[in-house]
This record gives structure tokens, C-alpha cells and sequence, in this order.
């Protein structure tokens, strides 16, 4: 699979994505006309991944993008994001701009993507793998993600609209698992694929009491394995400052940038 496949794929497992998360959600709002996905998981927090606006469309304009976003959100959010993908959106991105919205996570998160299998994942001694299934298994992934992501300054609030039901984590496109560290959750990641052939590593993360041991990678390994055993062709992530040099050390390379347009703009 080239490039250029590899970016078409990609933003398709994008919108499957963040869809996915909306529709497991029972409290989500959630709008797909084929052009343009907007959804709302949470009403307190105003994150790309809670509160957000994907262009799947490209000739849907910057006007068509804002009018929409304004009627959706009114009243449902403090703010929401619009997604922009660096290898196609950048001139909506500097309509949006100018129509005051604020260019945020400049010059992006690295879009990642892996098309070969990088083999089971093989716990050390004395640290489990177990997938989740249940809402036991719930639990212990959101423990895992709120403690990981409290130096993101992600509410708990936030992280359990993300990761509402237990079919968020199992279901038949969605696969996530827990390392355990004597009998406790220490680390966690998940997978989604949209049907096709595309699956993306989402909610990798580990507590701040087990770092720097492997269990990140060692969960992204079993996400990666899962993702391929759906169907997928092509395993994608968006990384983050501390993980990018994992990935690239497991063969994920740099295929684009996803970054977000903050709104929107105050009164007046």
C-alpha cells in the first residue's frame, strides 16, 4: 500500500473512529451526511477527540464547515475542534483561522502507519496480558488511561465519555487489553478497525508507577497484532511526543500530521 493509499485509508479509519466512539456512548450527539462528521461525547470537555469536526468531504468549504459546527455545538459544549489533516486540509485550516478560530498542537501529531505484523505480543515475567471483555475489564482500561493521561490534564470525567461501554472496548470492530503487574492494571491500549482494511492503535497508555518497563509497547504489540487480525492491511496511530520514538522504533513511519482549529471564536 502506498502513500497515498495509506492517507486515504487513514482519514477513512479517522471518521470510523471517532464515530465509533460516539455511537458506543449512549449520552454522545453524533452527525455523518457523508460530508462532514461532527459529534459531541462530552459537554464539559472540549477536546478534538470529545467535541470535534472532520472534513471527510474535501470540496465542503470553510463557510459550510463553520455554519455547521456553530448549529450543532450551540448550546451542547464550552468548544469544539476542527480536524486538519496537513496533506489535505490546509487551506480550510487558514479559513478557519481567519474566521477566529485558534491553530492548536502546531505542527501536529504525527499520523503514523505500519503495514507489516510485528508478531505476538509476549509478556515478561511476572506481567499478564488480558483482554477486556467486560465491564470489570472496563474499569481497569479507565483506571489505567485517567492515571496515564492526568499529565495531558485529561478529566477523568473526559476519559470515561471516551471509553463509555464495554462495547467500546469489544465489539466486532474493537479489540483492548491490560497488562497487569501482580494482579494490578499497569498499562492498556486498544484498536479499532472500520470494516476495511485499516485499523488504528487508539488509548495506549501506562501508570506513572510502571514507566519506562516496555508495557506501553507491549501493549501496542498485542493493539497491532489485534488490528491486523481484523483485517487490516495498514495499522495507523496518531502519536504523541513521548510515544513517537517508540513507534518508529517498532517500523510505524511518519505519514502525515493531524492538528486542530480551536472555537469558536468569543463574541463580538
Amino acid at each position: 500500500m502506498d502513500r497515498a493509499a495509506q492517507l486515504d485509508a487513514g482519514d477513512r479509519n479517522l471518521v470510523a473512529t471517532l464515530s465509533h466512539f460516539a455511537r458506543t456512548n449512549p449520552e454522545a450527539v453524533l452527525e455523518d451526511d457523508g460530508r462532514l462528521l461532527l459529534f459531541s461525547l462530552s459537554r464539559t470537555w472540549p477536546g478534538p477527540y470529545h467535541n470535534g469536526v472532520v472534513r471527510i468531504d474535501r470540496t465542503v468549504g470553510a463557510e459550510e464547515v463553520l455554519e455547521r459546527a456553530r448549529a450543532f455545538f450551540a448550546g451542547r459544549a464550552p468548544g469544539h475542534c476542527v480536524w486538519i489533516a496537513s496533506h489535505a486540509d490546509g487551506a480550510l485550516e487558514g479559513e478557519v483561522v481567519a474566521a477566529g478560530y485558534v491553530s492548536v498542537a502546531d505542527p501536529g501529531t504525527p499520523r503514523m502507519a505500519l503495514t507489516e505484523r510485528l508478531g505476538p505480543a509476549v509478556a515478561p515475567a511476572g506481567v499478564t496480558l488480558e483482554e477486556v471483555t467486560d465491564e470489570a475489564g472496563r474499569r481497569d482500561f479507565l483506571d489505567v488511561t485517567v492515571d496515564a493521561y492526568a499529565e495531558s490534564f485529561l478529566p477523568p470525567e473526559a476519559a470515561e465519555a471516551m471509553l463509555a461501554s464495554v462495547a467500546t472496548l469489544r465489539g466486532p470492530a474493537a479489540r483492548a487489553v491490560v497488562a497487569r503487574s501482580g494482579g494490578r492494571p499497569v498499562a492498556a491500549a486498544m484498536v479499532v478497525g472500520d470494516g476495511g482494511d485499516t485499523a488504528s492503535v487508539q488509548s495506549v497508555g501506562t501508570v506513572h508507577g510502571a514507566r519506562n518497563r516496555g508495557l506501553g509497547e507491549l501493549c501496542t504489540r498485542w493493539a497491532v497484532e489485534a488490528g491486523f487480525g481484523l483485517g487490516a492491511r495498514v495499522v495507523v496511530l496518531e502519536a504523541s511526543e513521548a510515544g513517537e520514538p517508540v513507534y518508529r522504533r517498532m517500523g510505524f513511519e511518519e505519514i502525515s500530521r493531524y492538528r486542530w482549529c480551536f472555537g469558536p471564536p468569543p463574541p463580538g
